[in-house]
């Protein structure tokens, strides 16, 4: 699948692109010698630096990512290390598992909030990041509410919602969020979300900011005297990978609504251009 760091990077890079570079991360296929399928997790790690050893081996001091630091899966033929092949049931299409990446990331964002049962959550964008995003909360007993002021996008997103009922609106509520997740690289999303919050709640950045904006002395100011908490989250580990896998077994048709069509490999560049319109779901290569 494409997703809006293979469009955004293909222009303006990225911190963790080495060129040349044929690019793709999220990625489903066949193991060439037995055929069986497998989605990649792309984090090719050391195994014995101090995040790899305290359990965050997405943080790898020494990190390469297919996509990044070595080819991706926009390409016929891959060779990846047999560590990162995670195995899926024959029953999930292949359009829809390469989604296993980015629903692994978002439970690595939900598991570093400290997300857990009854808690309220609020997601800011409907894109498709968003929408796994919410699927991810609700999946952990999360009561979710989504923040998307394109009302094209609320549009397009009505049947997914529907399905896991989370409530959305074009404009943030005022308060009462046990946590708030930017799905969108928006300021706005930042400050909005950080007024929303209750007091010791928790901001999680999922979502890079675009832009240069510095950050006004009175919302530090909240932070400080609310005791609000930020985290950062990036990527995801290799057992993320599976409960991403299982989750798509349990949602597949569901998952189908992401998929605004499979292309061949041909019509990347195209593709790529529409992403940054930010009005089109996941465009998938098919090989």
């Amino acid at each position: 699948a494409i997703c809006r760091t293979d469009a955004r990077m293909s222009l303006t890079g990225h911190r963790d692109l080495c060129l040349p570079r044929i690019p793709g991360h999220e990625i489903c296929g066949l193991e060439e010698r037995t055929g069986s399928p497998f989605v990649v997790w792309p984090g090719q790690v050391c195994g014995v630096c101090d995040q790899c050893l305290s359990g965050r081996e997405n943080l790898c001091e020494h990190m390469r990512i297919i996509g990044f630091h070595r080819d991706g899966g926009f390409a016929e033929l891959l060779a990846v290390p047999k560590s990162c092949l995670i195995p899926i049931p024959q029953a999930i299409p292949f359009h829809v598992a390469c989604l296993a990446e980015p629903i692994a990331c978002t439970r690595n964002a939900l598991e570093l909030a400290g997300l857990s049962d009854g808690k309220h959550v609020l997601i800011f964008g409907a894109g498709p990041v968003g929408l796994m995003m919410s699927l991810t909360a609700t999946s952990m007993g999360a009561d979710v509410h989504l923040v998307e002021c394109d009302r094209l996008k609320l549009d397009r997103s009505r049947e997914f919602r529907e399905h896991i009922q989370v409530q959305s609106s074009t404009s943030c509520p005022k308060s009462g969020f046990d946590v708030a997740i930017n799905a969108a690289p928006s300021m706005d999303a930042f400050r909005e979300g950080i007024s929303s919050l209750k007091p010791g709640a928790l901001f999680c950045l999922f979502s890079g900011i675009t832009g240069e904006s510095p950050l006004p002395s009175s919302l530090i100011n909240e932070i400080h005297y609310r005791q609000l908490r930020i985290v950062g989250a990036y990527g995801c580990k290799r057992e993320h990978m599976t409960q991403a896998v299982r989750l798509i077994s349990d949602h597949t048709e569901l998952m189908e609504l992401l998929v605004e069509e499979l292309i061949g490999l041909e019509k990347s560049p195209d593709a790529l251009r529409k992403i940054l319109s930010d009005r089109v779901m996941r465009y998938v290569v098919q090989l």
